[in-house]
């Protein structure tokens, strides 16, 4: 099994393709502005401030919790 990540993480909704939106991790303590990231699971997604809608109607990504997990893939 490998090892969680141990850096600081942040979750963050965004635009994965037309007009959908998850909640994915990127390394760090916050967003800090920048307009694209790779997130933690290796999708390179645009980044902009969340709305409260957002934050409600994403749901988190799959992906990302099993890699801050550290469970392999399946």
């Amino acid at each position: 099994m490998s090892a969680p990540i141990a850096n600081r993480h942040y979750w963050l909704p965004v635009v994965t393709g037309h007009y959908d939106k998850a909640r994915h991790a990127f390394l760090g303590a916050r967003w800090d502005g920048r307009c694209s990231d790779t997130s933690v699971c290796g999708e390179e997604v645009p980044m902009a401030q969340p709305s409260e809608m957002d934050w409600i109607l994403a749901p988190s990504c799959l992906e990302c919790m099993r890699v801050l997990s550290g469970r392999p893939a399946e």
